[in-house]
């Protein structure tokens, strides 16, 4: 009998009954159904505000559609969010992370630089075999939030139009504009069903991208140790890490805000090529980081904008490339400031 129900049992340790993926999935599919069932029942309930039997259970029903609306998307958001959080980070976060005591002594940079970018997010953040891990620059979440909340919003008018259409067509009274409306839609609605499949598979299928490095600040002329951590179910054609070193410019052309960047540094660290990536292998690489002496620190005014960053470029065998940059904090050269 244990056996038998020894799936539903909690594992001892850091066992686990399947993987991590299988369960993100089926979590954000069950309250994306239950987020659909929300949208079916507040397409029925605007349609059947006309019945003067119904009238007396509109707040009831409302209140059942909106909790639902509101458990199936906030359900589905955290379990896509939790996704992407990986169990050294979710395990550091409610331990109150009690390490990070020995990490707050190069903590108030912002106030011996002030224009400087604060590394607050740098050393906020510990690693797992090096002792920062870096923030990243831009999120692949918000892409898919956006495809998913579009998605969803025209299959939630799709099923009002088909409601209003059977309706029509039930009490003999067609309305053919309501009709061409459904036709419209179901067009748009497959088209976006698509497109969120697509950055659906681009946010699972590549996984997690994290890179640490092992000690902050760096400055001119000096190298550390990182760290390279790649996760997915894909295979990899190649993948590259590269140093690069952007200055930015924001100005007025007339009435317009122009930014204008340009890249005045980029060193290839690392390539990578060939790399199988499934659930039981994922891709660790250690490499240095160099940073030129003659080079500038990092720099942020209120026109300019001087940024180092780490860019990590994949070009998968069955998806299209993709790009993850990974900001690091330059500083100036300071003889009174150790470094390590």
């Amino acid at each position: 009998m244990a056996r038998l129900f020894g799936i539903l049992q909690k594992k001892r340790g850091n066992r686990s009954s399947g993987s991590q993926l299988s369960g993100a999935i089926g979590e954000a599919i069950f309250f994306g159904l239950v987020l659909l069932l929300g949208l079916v029942s507040l397409g029925f309930l605007l349609f059947s505000l006309d019945s003067p039997e119904e009238k007396s259970d509109t707040w009831l029903m409302l209140l059942i559609v909106i909790s639902l609306l509101l458990t199936g998307g906030v359900g589905m958001t955290l379990a896509i969010i939790q996704y992407g959080i990986s169990r050294e980070r979710r395990k550091a976060i409610t331990h109150n992370r009690p390490g990070l005591d020995l990490l707050l002594d190069t903590g108030h940079s912002a106030h011996r630089f002030p224009s400087i970018p604060s590394d607050a997010d740098i050393i906020d953040s510990p690693g797992i075999r090096l002792r920062y891990r870096l923030p990243r620059g831009e999120s692949g979440f918000w892409p898919m939030l956006a495809a998913s909340l579009f998605c969803f919003s025209w299959l939630a008018v799709s099923v009002i139009l088909l409601v209003a259409v059977i309706g029509g067509i039930w009490t003999s009274q067609v309305n053919w504009l309501f009709i061409l409306m459904l036709l419209a839609s179901i067009v748009v609605s497959t088209w976006s069903c698509r497109y969120f499949h697509g950055q659906l598979q681009v946010f699972t299928r590549i996984g997690t991208t994290m890179l640490e490095i092992s000690h902050h600040p760096l400055l001119p002329g000096s190298s550390c140790e990182g760290f390279l951590f790649q996760s997915g179910f894909l295979h990899l054609q190649s993948l590259s890490i590269s140093l690069v070193c952007e200055e930015q410019a924001t100005y007025r052309q007339g009435t317009d805000l122009r930014i204008e960047s340009h890249c005045i540094f980029k060193d290839d660290i690392a390539v990578l090529e060939n790399r199988e990536l499934r659930s039981d292998r994922v891709l660790k690489h250690d490499f240095k980081i160099s940073i030129p002496d003659t080079s500038m620190h990092s720099f942020r005014g209120e026109h300019n904008l001087v940024q180092w960053k780490l860019v990590v470029h994949g070009k998968p065998e069955s998806l299209d490339p993709f790009t993850r940059s990974f900001l690091i904090i330059v500083h100036p050269k300071n003889p009174g400031k150790e470094t390590a």
